[in-house]
């Protein structure tokens, strides 16, 4: 992966987050130095700094715990994946690894559902404890009251989503910062391990299609305001990973160049909604058709 590639990935972390994504990241470059090593010095001293990052100052609050508990759980199970899997490529041992979780904590959130609730008021009042104070500092500019009305009532619209689809945004964000600590460990460490693939190369097992199905089902089906919110979520997981994809076939299908890709990214900014459906329908339709492959191929048989 790029500098580009690597700056890319950061900014999608920042924007994914609900709670702080710099607690993962450190959780998991520490893990992966102390369970697989550290020679560079270089890498030891960022070590330290996540550990340091990661552990924080002790907070008697409910997020302190739940952020850092996530943390090591996310570690813990990749880092597992991978020395059982250590040939897959990251994003199958990443997505495992959520799948994994999810299932492992499905039980006791079911049998004690009380904790659930309170982890999503918890949620909920760190989003709006931070749309409080986006307003509070747009207070402070000469902007008149009518603009800091509207973009008070577009903030709590915004953090209605936020709140309803945190699982999946935190998902997302979490691949984003697993992400993240496996490319700086390579990169530190010179282990020989699978690095990350660039946009143009990214891809997942098309099985997982069945996620996006399942989804779609509990939604449709209406069993409830809970299983819809949670077919909400595993759609807006799987078309955040679609809709990647999609990106990666486009670059390669078209064979952009670096003025094509900056107009693309322009288009997102003025065409965003129409770009994205069709970015997340290419993306679904590879999994039939996988045109990367078609255009390799082609090429091939022109040479």
């Amino acid at each position: 992966m790029s500098g580009l590639g690597a700056g890319g990935l950061l900014l999608l972390v920042l924007v994914l987050s609900v709670v702080n994504p710099g607690i993962v990241v450190a959780t998991t470059f520490l893990a992966l130095v102390i369970v697989f090593g550290m020679k560079s010095w270089i890498g030891l001293v960022v070590a330290g700094v996540a550990g340091i990052v990661a552990t924080g100052v002790p907070d008697a609050n409910t997020l302190w715990y739940l952020e850092r508990g996530w943390a090591v759980l996310l570690a813990g199970g990749f880092i597992t994946l991978t020395m059982t899997f250590p040939n897959h490529f990251f994003i199958d041992r990443a997505i495992g690894t959520l799948f994994g979780i999810f299932m492992m904590l499905s039980v006791p959130l079911a049998l004690h559902f009380h904790y659930w609730s309170i982890i999503d008021e918890t949620i909920n009042q760190e989003i709006m404890g931070n749309i409080q104070r986006s307003i509070e500092f747009l207070g402070e500019f000469d902007t008149p009251a009518i603009v800091q009305q509207d973009l008070a009532e577009t903030a709590m619209v915004v953090a209605s989503y936020q709140h309803r689809l945190f699982p999946a945004l935190v998902g997302l964000s979490s691949l984003a910062s697993v992400a993240v600590a496996w490319w700086g460990y390579i990169g530190l460490s010179g282990k020989k391990f699978k690095n990350l693939v660039g946009l143009t190369e990214f891809n997942f097992n098309d099985h997982w299609v069945w996620l996006l199905i399942s989804g779609l089902l509990f939604l449709v089906m209406d069993f409830g305001d809970g299983w819809s919110r949670l077919g909400e979520n595993v759609l807006v997981f799987m078309m955040g990973l679609y809709f990647l994809r999609g990106i990666g076939v486009v670059l390669v299908t078209t064979s952009m160049f670096f003025l094509g890709k900056i107009g693309l990214f322009f288009g997102f900014i003025f065409l965003g909604p129409v770009l994205m459906t069709a970015m997340f329908l290419v993306g679904l339709s590879d999994t039939w058709f996988d045109y990367r492959k078609r255009v390799r191929m082609l090429r091939e048989s022109k040479q």
